[in-house]
Formats: structure tokens, sequence, C-alpha cells
């Protein structure tokens, strides 16, 4: 049991840091628009209607997608104020009583992103600018973001788990 936990704890964290790698290409993505446009509109004195919504829709995927990567490396905001405090078992054991709040928090977030990034791909959505771009792509994938970071959480709750119970973290 303990050997199938560990093992589906390291594909969990293996898909957040692949998420990882992915992201950092949209920010590549994002870093030559705007270098593109700054080029074309001082260079060439011809700005374009679209890079600035095209940058904005890349940097959102870019901070929305970060989340499992986040939960993963522990690089998001805490109240360690007690928890510095405490030790190492009973931070797990106290994460692991948290857990099903933020379950139900982000099975919700969950939830609603899918219905949203279903219904806008059903009515094939766009945006209103005079680009006019599909929206209904990055709301797909700001869901599937959302979810990447609950299975990322859920992780990390096994691994609060067997180490609360057990005293031994997973390998």
């Amino acid at each position: 049991m303990r050997n199938s936990l560990s093992l589906l704890v390291k594909i969990i964290d293996k898909i957040s840091r692949l998420s990882a790698d992915v992201l950092s290409l949209i920010l590549l993505l994002m870093i030559a628009i705007v270098m593109y446009e700054v080029i074309a509109r001082y260079l060439f004195n011809s700005p374009t209607s679209w890079s600035l919504e095209a940058a904005t829709m890349a940097f959102g995927i870019y901070v929305i997608g970060g989340g499992a990567y986040s939960v993963l490396s522990r690089a998001h905001v805490s109240m360690d104020i007690f928890s510095s405090k405490w030790s190492e078992r009973t931070r797990a054991i106290v994460e692991a009583c948290t857990f099903p709040l933020i379950a139900v928090y982000f099975s919700v977030m969950c939830w609603q992103a899918i219905a949203y990034g279903i219904e806008s791909l059903q009515i094939q959505e766009h945006a209103s600018s005079v680009w006019g771009p599909a929206i209904y792509p990055w709301k797909l994938t700001a869901a599937a973001a959302l979810v990447l970071m609950w299975l990322q959480l859920a992780g990390d709750f096994i691994r609060n788990i067997v180490y609360a119970v057990t005293g031994e973290k997973l390998s």
C-alpha cells in the first residue's frame, strides 16, 4: 500500500513539474509577443491591435497554471506564525485536517471552471475586441490548471497522512 501511495504521489509531482516546464514556454511566448509589439510600434511605427490581449491571455494562463507547481514547491503564501514552531509531524497532521476544506473549495472551483470552459466551447466564445480571439481554449486551459492544482493538493494530502500516521516520509 505504501509503495502504491508513493508511486501515486511521485506521478502527481512529475505532472506538476511537467506542467511548469510547459508554462515556462508560455512565458517565452509572452515575451516574444511583447518584443514583437515594441519592435512594430517603435521601429516601424505600426502598432498591433492584438498584442496586449494576447500577452494578457498568455500571462493569465502562466499565473493560474503555476498553481500546481507552487503547491509542490511550497512557494505559496502560508501563515507559519504558529506552524514554524511545530514539529514536522504536527504540521502534517494539521495540514491533513485542513485538506477537506481545501478540497471542497477547489472542487467547486474546478467544477465551475470546467462548466464555464465547456459552455464557452459550445458557443464558440470569442472576445468582443477588435482582434476577437477565441476565448474557449483559454477557459479550458484555466480549468485544466485548476484540476492540476487540485491534484497536487491531493498528493500533498496523501504525503501528510502517511507522515502523520507512520512518522515516515514517502520516498
